[in-house]
């Protein structure tokens, strides 16, 4: 099974973990040398080598495990099949995300199948990105996008309104999503917004943000 379809499964796995003192540690996903390790509720994209904001180190990562380092301590996870029917449902129609340390909400996602960080923004009207991520992506905005300009921090920049393939956050997954390019770095981060959000429930409590897909 490839890294990207074990990674939208990984709610179907009860997934081991590692305590230390009051700290959580999951293995949740793979991407080729990079992993999606869960430190207390909040996902984090690592590569090898590559250390979270809480200290947690990636070491290795292969398509069962992944061997990670906190407080100079190593340790390997991996998957686990238990209660695999009790996630599974809960993947197909609701995901969670957590606030980091800044207050802000981001989360593991993709776009025509390429794995991705979003940063859920209410204030967006579409899915937005810069025109690097655009061409990481695949995405020929130049000749298949519909010229606009958008406001941004330092003014009004030039853009294309786009179609992406697909979206997907979790389990929900949505088809021919509107998304911006804007030229230039900016945005740095891939912003999640309304063309993606208005066709899902969103509920928000102390530091989550939970996204149900409308039935």
């Amino acid at each position: 099974m490839c890294g990207f379809i074990r990674y939208f499964l990984w709610t179907g796995w009860l997934l081991s973990s590692a305590a230390y003192a009051d700290t959580d540690i999951s293995f949740v996903g793979q991407f080729g040398d990079k992993a999606v390790i869960e430190v207390d509720g909040k996902q984090r994209i690592l590569a090898v080598g590559q250390s979270s904001r809480e200290g947690v180190r990636l070491l290795s990562v292969d398509s069962n495990h992944a061997v990670i380092e906190y407080e100079n301590k190593k340790q390997q996870l991996g998957f686990s099949v238990q209660n695999k029917n009790t996630y599974q449902q809960a993947a197909v129609d609701e995901v969670t995300v957590w606030a980091d340390s800044g207050g802000q909400f981001s989360t593991p996602g993709s776009i025509n199948g390429h794995m991705v960080s979003f940063l859920v923004d209410t204030g967006a009207t579409s899915v937005a990105m810069n025109e690097s991520t655009a061409n990481r992506l695949g995405i020929d905005f130049r000749y298949q996008g519909e010229p606009q300009s958008v406001v941004t921090a330092s003014g009004v920049a030039p853009a294309h309104r786009v179609k992406l393939r697909s979206v997907r956050v979790g389990g929900i997954e949505l088809h021919n999503v509107d998304g911006t390019v804007v030229e230039g770095g900016f945005p740095i981060e891939i912003l999640l917004g309304m063309s993606f959000l208005s066709h899902v429930e969103m509920q928000r409590k102390n530091n989550q943000v939970r996204l149900t897909r409308h039935r």
